[in-house]
């Protein structure tokens, strides 16, 4: 893959994740004017742009379908991987990067996708991020479908916050204070689950106001178990994934 392929696959992930807000953050009035004008600056041409973005559609749009009919290719995999964790902020400064700077200023975001061809599709019993949204996905529905009978939240409203990219997925609010619910599936009984650093973060300020919700026995019968104060209820290990990372730098 060239480079101003690569870079358009990022730029194509941003526009499949923010939507119309991505695309009047980068500046144009619709997806057809980004498109003609994101080929134009990278190189590419404007359908390669448009494609690139229904590729991704299956797996971050809560608007588009996209190819959900296509199996996932390895490359939008190591993008999704990558960047799906950051900020609208942090996506668009980037994007801005991708769009305009040199090759070695941008080799750091190009490097996750790899070398790997496009045409390395992603098997269906292999891909990682579709059974991780699946499973996601299933977990939080159940657990929406179980908050009211759950003794620790009656009389709590639940609001959804898994869009705000707070570090959980839920807020039980009982004025003038307020739960946070981070939900994670597991397909058996017992199993591992993965928290992101801003998650653990969060919990380690929160403590007894940030509860683990697991949804346990998804394969089997489902039943949501809570853990209350994560940070000193369970014992985990920090693992390391090559991937990039933003911070915010001011001159003072």
């Amino acid at each position: 893959m060239s480079e101003a392929h690569k870079r358009a696959l990022i730029v194509a992930f941003f526009l499949s994740k923010f939507d119309r807000k991505g695309v009047r953050v980068l500046g144009y009035d619709s997806f057809s004017e980004a498109f003609l004008a994101i080929g134009h600056v990278l190189g590419v041409k404007s359908s390669t742009v448009k494609h690139m973005r229904d590729s991704f559609d299956p797996y971050c749009s809560r608007v588009r379908a996209g190819w959900y009919q296509r199996k996932i290719l390895r490359s939008r995999a190591n993008v999704i991987a990558a960047y799906d964790e950051f900020s609208e902020g942090a996506m668009a400064e980037i994007i801005k990067a991708l769009m305009s700077a040199e090759t070695e200023q941008v080799k750091i975001y190009l490097a996750p996708i790899g070398e790997v061809a496009d045409a390395n599709a992603i098997p269906d019993d292999d891909n990682p991020i579709a059974k991780r949204i699946e499973t996601g996905e299933r977990a939080e529905s159940i657990f929406m479908e179980t908050f009211s009978s759950l003794e620790m939240f009656r009389q709590c409203d639940l609001e959804d916050t898994r869009k705000l990219g707070v570090g959980f997925d839920f807020r039980a609010s009982l004025p003038p204070s307020y739960f946070a619910i981070e939900v994670k599936g597991i397909r058996e009984a017992r199993g591992a689950i993965t928290l992101t650093d801003r998650e653990w973060t969060v919990a380690s300020i929160l403590r007894n106001r940030y509860i683990l919700a697991i949804v346990r026995a998804l394969d089997d019968f489902p039943f949501v178990s809570l853990i209350p104060d994560p940070v000193g209820s369970i014992t985990v290990r920090m693992r390391t994934i090559e991937s990039v990372s933003i911070c915010w730098q001011a001159r003072v």
